[in-house]
């Protein structure tokens, strides 16, 4: 079960989750107890697993928290790692594209099919560009991150525009930052400006993150599973990928 998130039909490449196996955990100096992929679901036996404990922020750990197990499988590593929660910690990735554009105003074409620009941010901490999405915090509508982005007053117009869009992927994330006992499940939604006139977002800037508008085909560097988020809106557009 995947609480309140459910994992979409034909959701993931892969039969297991790869990035959620990384052996040297994100920030840290802690090593996974390697797992290969027959050994991933719980119901295979496993006698020889014991992997190590790790949670960022040494916050107290009630012993019915480490109950949970990652609905996916092993990933090699007990504990909360840098996740928030023991459990599904939800997120949203909205997905904004608009189309290229010629200098004459027309759509640009590549093998006949319209090409696509998405709008990526990136940490002035992190060398990955990602999707302008992120953890959602009890109570909020859009996350943290998102907000970094735009400016106050564009937040509830952005939420009219997620109202809006098109939910391309809705369940659990393939995150370096998963382990057994915490893991993320996403909502990803397509902003789509079908319009020239209607590019408010073209005018986003940030003095925390960087901002950009990137051409999208397969070769587009985003972090973790963004890119396999990003292919199912170039389906659902008929755009070129």
């Amino acid at each position: 079960m995947l609480d309140s998130f459910s994992r979409s039909s034909g959701s993931t490449t892969a039969p297991y989750h790869v990035s959620s196996r990384n052996l040297l955990y994100p920030s840290s100096s802690t090593v996974r107890f390697p797992v290969p992929d027959e050994k991933v679901p719980w119901e295979v036996e496993f006698q020889i697993y014991d992997p190590p404990f790790y949670t960022a922020d040494r916050k107290e750990v009630a012993a019915c928290d480490l109950l949970r197990e990652n609905p996916m499988g092993r990933t090699g590593l007990r504990g909360r790692g840098s996740l928030r929660f023991f459990g599904p910690n939800h997120a949203l990735h909205p997905i904004v594209t608009c189309w290229r554009r010629n200098m004459d105003g027309s759509i640009y074409r590549k093998s006949l099919k319209k090409m696509l620009e998405v709008l990526v941010v990136k940490s002035p901490v992190s060398d990955h560009w990602a999707l302008p999405g992120g953890s959602l915090e009890p109570g909020e509508s859009l996350p943290l991150k998102l907000k970094r982005v735009l400016r106050r007053e564009f937040w509830p117009q952005f939420q009219n525009l997620l109202n809006q869009g098109a939910e391309v992927y809705k369940g659990y994330v393939d995150d370096p930052r998963n382990t057994d006992n915490a893991w993320i499940e996403t909502v990803a939604i397509n902003v789509h400006f079908e319009d020239q006139n209607d590019m408010q977002m073209k005018r986003l800037n940030s003095v925390n993150l960087c901002v950009r508008w990137q051409l999208v085909d397969k070769r587009i560097p985003l972090y973790a599973n963004h890119k396999e988020l990003l292919q199912k809106v170039t389906t659902l557009l008929g755009a070129y990928y």
